[in-house]
Formats: C-alpha cells, structure tokens, sequence
C-alpha cells in the first residue's frame, strides 16, 4: 500500500505527522508541567510575601504615622487644641514681650471621614519674637500643621508707632471616629 505513494508524498505525511505528534505531545505532556511549574512559582513568590507580612506591616504603621504627623492628626486625648493653644500663646506672649490681638473661636470644617480644625490668632511683636513662635509651633510643640502665616507691617492708630503683626492659621486634621 505505502508502495504507490512517492518519496515526496511519504515525506509530507511523515512531516505532517510529526506536527501532529508534537502538538499532541506538548498538549498532554509538556502544557501541564508548564502550568504546573508557574503556579509553583507564584505559590513561592506568596509564600514569600507572607513571611514578610509582619515585617510589612509594622512598616506601613509606621508610614501610616508618619502621615498623620505631616497632616497634624495627632490627637491629643482629652484636651481642647483650642484651649491649649491659648494657655501656650498666653505663655508665650508674657515671656516673649508680645500681645495677642485677636484669638477667635475655632472653625471646624468636616470632610469625608475627616474633620480639620482651624485656628486663627493675631500676635503683635517684634519680628524675631514672632519667627520664635511660628517654629515652636511647627517644630517643638506640634499641636497642628501652622498652614498659614502673614506678617503685616502697619501703623497703630492710637500710639501712631509701627507695629508687626502675624496672622497665623493652625489646623489639625481628625478622624471622625478619634473623636468619639
């Protein structure tokens, strides 16, 4: 029977086949090992993310508090920041030959799951006094984020001297569910 084909057909059916064969084999055989070793790679690469998961997430409170920091959340429990800038602002002012001009009520703006609370205060002084007191509150104090200041030069009418002036806006940023 394989007599009355030529060498040119027996060598296309033998090369078709081979196709066939080898699609054959790499769909029974080496298509499994192949899905097999890459779900065993990504078992490992998970396994590898869970030893690490303590590591990671003390790492991410730790960012997690440094943003809160950045923002002004840090939330002190138990006391009014309002009342507490002013005990500081009054201190600050009988030490540091400055006067408080203006401390108005605190305005709370609420945002999502957020609430940002903002003081105001004007202070009169001299402009070293004023500098002292912008750094205290953004660097050693910390009771918010100093997110504004302006400093005025104008004339006072009642002693018709100079005075300097800043207007400086606090805000601290606060969870919703920190504040229950």
């Amino acid at each position: 029977m394989l007599q009355q084909f030529t060498y040119k057909k027996k060598n296309r059916a033998l090369m078709i086949a081979s196709v066939l064969l080898v699609i054959l084999v790499y769909n029974f055989a080496i298509k499994k090992t192949i899905l097999a070793r890459t779900d065993s790679n990504n078992a490992e690469k998970q396994l590898q993310i869970a030893a690490n998961a303590p590591a990671m997430a003390v790492q991410l409170e730790k960012e997690l508090m440094q943003m809160d920091t950045k923002i002004g959340a840090d939330v002190r429990k138990g006391n009014n920041s309002g009342e507490e800038l002013l005990d500081l602002l009054t201190n600050y002012c009988q030490s540091n030959n400055a006067v408080l001009r203006e401390f108005p009520q605190t305005t709370l703006t609420e945002q999502d799951k957020l609430t940002i609370e903002t003081n105001l205060f004007i202070i009169e002084g001299d402009f070293s006094s004023l500098i002292k007191l912008v750094y205290t509150l953004e660097q050693k104090i910390k009771l918010g984020k100093v997110a504004s200041v302006r400093y005025q030069l104008k004339k006072d009418p009642k002693s018709k001297k100079m005075a300097l002036t800043a207007r400086v806006y606090l805000q601290n940023v606060k969870k919703k569910e920190n504040e229950k």
